[in-house]
C-alpha cells in the first residue's frame, strides 16, 4: 500500500512540475491558471471522486486557520459530542423528552452530527474506553469541526499548502475540485432538520443568521481571486 502511495504522490509532483516548466514562458496570470488546473487534475488523480477523500482532523487546519480556529474552540459546536455525556445538557434533552442520565454518545443516530466524518474514511470512530491511543485518536474528530462543513480535507490541503508556498493567485474551484464543499444551507441542514429531536419544529432555519453565529471567525484569503 505505501509503495502505491508514494507512486502517487510522486505522480502529483511530476504533474505540477511538468505544469509549472510548460507555463514558464507565459504571462504571470496565464501562468497561475494554467498551473492551478494542473495541481487541481494532478491531485483529483490521487484523492480519487466520488467521496474518496478521508478526514485529517482540526489541528491540520489549525496550523493555517489559526483565528478560525481559536474562535471555533469556544463555541458550542466545538463540544458538541460532551452534550450527548450523561449529565450534560439536562434541560435540553428533557425538554425533547431524552433521558439526561443516559450516555448518547454511544448512540450512532446522534453520533452522527456531534462528531466530524462519522462512518466514512477517516472519521470519528467510537473508541473502547480501554484503548488509550483510540481514545486519544477520536478527540481528533470529536464535536463538529472544520471538515463537518468544509468536507473531508485530505487533498484540498495539499492544494492549499501548495498554494501558500509558492504564494500564487488561486481560484476556489481549485479546491472544490478536490473535495472542498461549498458551505450552504444544505450543509447545515444535513443536521439542522426535523429528524433532530431537539430542534425547533416550529422554526425555520436561518441560514443568513447561522452561518455566523456559531461558526468561526472569517478571515478573507489574501490569494484568493
Amino acid at each position: 500500500m505505501k509503495s502505491w502511495v508514494s507512486i502517487g504522490v510522486g505522480i502529483t509532483v511530476a504533474a505540477v512540475g511538468l505544469a509549472v516548466s510548460r507555463v514558464s514562458w507565459i504571462a504571470p496570470a496565464a501562468a497561475d491558471d494554467a498551473v492551478a488546473a494542473a495541481t487541481a487534475v494532478a491531485l483529483t488523480a490521487v484523492g480519487g471522486e466520488g467521496g474518496s477523500y478521508t478526514y485529517i482532523g482540526a489541528n491540520k487546519c489549525k496550523k493555517c486557520h489559526l483565528p478560525e480556529h481559536k474562535s471555533w474552540a469556544k463555541l458550542k459546536h466545538a463540544t458538541a459530542l460532551e452534550t450527548l455525556q450523561p449529565e450534560q445538557a439536562t434541560e435540553k434533552k428533557a425538554k425533547a423528552n431524552l433521558d439526561p442520565k443516559k450516555d448518547y454518545s454511544k448512540d450512532a443516530t446522534c453520533v452522527a452530527c456531534h462528531t466530524v466524518g462519522f462512518g466514512k474514511p477517516g472519521g470519528y470512530a467510537m473508541p473502547d474506553a480501554a484503548d488509550e491511543k483510540a481514545v486519544k485518536e477520536s478527540k481528533e474528530l470529536a464535536g463538529v469541526g472544520c471538515e463537518s462543513c468544509h468536507g473531508p480535507g485530505s487533498e484540498y490541503s495539499k492544494l492549499h499548502e501548495e498554494i501558500m508556498k509558492s504564494k500564487r493567485k488561486y481560484k476556489v474551484e481549485e479546491m472544490y475540485a478536490v473535495g472542498l464543499k461549498k458551505v450552504d444551507e444544505s450543509v447545515c441542514l444535513t443536521c439542522h432538520n426535523e429528524k433532530s429531536p431537539t430542534i425547533d419544529k416550529t422554526a425555520k432555519f436561518d441560514f443568513a443568521k447561522k452561518k455566523d453565529e456559531n461558526t468561526h471567525e472569517h478571515t478573507p484569503p489574501k490569494q484568493r481571486e
